[in-house]
């Protein structure tokens, strides 16, 4: 497994945590008791396991392409950095609001509104990295520099923990019904829908 393995491998988990929020969104609109914690948790998630470490990760992918000078392109990078950028502060958003919600200040509504942004915001996200910029890296990126970007990783793992092991956890704290999902912003069905 490579270091692009690792990061795809990763969109995975994080896409079930979005699942989570699409489902929590539908089932509070639809009625239903959804806990403001839930959407502060899926926050915390978010600024830890996919901005402190997937996001880390990715930058360390940045790094590599542009200490060797490759032609990738400086506005795929701006890009997807700026992505970077905005989900961290939708996800600071989410987490303030969930707060507010619990103390009586604001409606769930601004909370189901800014999950929605979040989720259409990482799924296009994944999808551009996925379908354009991961391909590159790996024609551009020798073996022996991708290992190094590996090896990278793991120290950034030890520092947060494993993605997956927050996303289990997330899932189990916080079992909803469920709904059919109806896609925020597009993307793929999931492997793990019937789990």
């Amino acid at each position: 497994m490579d270091a692009i393995d690792i990061l795809m491998n990763e969109h995975r988990h994080i896409e079930r945590v979005l699942d989570v929020l699409e489902r929590a969104v539908v089932h509070g609109r639809g009625g239903g008791d959804v806990s403001p914690v839930l959407f502060e948790r899926a926050a915390h998630f978010l600024l830890t396991f996919v901005d402190g470490s997937h996001d880390a990760k990715e930058g360390e992918v940045f790094q590599a392409i542009t200490s060797r000078g490759l032609p990738l392109g400086e506005g795929v990078m701006a890009a997807l950095s700026g992505q970077h950028a905005m989900g961290r502060e939708l996800a600071e958003e989410l987490r303030e609001t969930a707060r507010a919600v619990t103390r009586g200040e604001k409606e769930p509504e601004d909370i189901y509104v800014l999950a929605e942004r979040y989720v259409r915001l990482e799924r296009g996200h994944t999808e551009a990295e996925e379908g354009r910029f991961f391909p590159i890296v790996r024609r551009l990126l020798p073996v022996d520099m991708m290992e190094r970007v590996r090896a990278k990783f793991a120290r950034i793992e030890a520092a947060h923990g494993p993605l997956a092991d927050a996303a289990d956890a997330l899932e189990l704290a916080f079992p909803l019904p469920a709904t059919p999902v109806r896609r925020m912003g597009g993307g793929r069905p999931q492997p793990w829908g019937g789990r």
